[in-house]
């Protein structure tokens, strides 16, 4: 899985998901560490990605994602 964070939501973090996406790698963009100084653009980007070439995720949630899951019983 990839995760990316930057500026420029319409260009830069765009074309990397694109990129990793077309490389057939899962894609997750952090919604808090992403931004643009256009804010039109990086939202039709956003909803662009989301749900076809990237999940965009809240950084709680990716953490949670990553976190061991405590439920593993020990044999």
């Amino acid at each position: 899985m990839n995760w990316f964070c930057g500026i420029n939501t319409h260009a830069c973090i765009r074309m990397a998901a694109i990129d990793a996406y077309q490389r057939d790698l899962r894609v997750v963009l952090a919604q808090e560490c992403i931004n643009s100084y256009n804010e039109e653009h990086a939202r039709v980007s956003l909803d662009y990605m989301n749900g076809k070439i990237a999940k965009v995720a809240a950084v709680a949630e990716i953490i949670d994602t990553l976190r061991p899951s405590a439920a593993v019983p020990a044999e």
